[in-house]
């Protein structure tokens, strides 16, 4: 997983503003900072209340993820 780098300071600040989530056009994205992405491209949550907070934000906004692909995605 490659990360998108930002150069542009409005969209930095944007990025960095404290909000939870970022619209682009209809689509709505959730920015989680993290430290670290394994070697097979994803984010281990490790702490209980982001690991709430992720799994709410998937299942509400993303109905055609499978169970699994969740799980994935949350490193379960």
């Amino acid at each position: 997983m490659e990360p998108i780098i930002i150069e542009q300071d409005d969209i930095k600040n944007a990025i960095q503003s404290g909000h939870s989530y970022i619209q682009v056009g209809n689509k709505k994205f959730l920015l989680l900072e993290v430290e670290e992405i394994n070697n097979y491209g994803y984010y281990e949550v490790t702490d209980p209340e982001e690991e709430k907070q992720l799994s709410a934000a998937i299942n509400e906004n993303n109905p055609i993820l499978s169970e699994e692909e969740i799980e994935k995605m949350i490193g379960n």
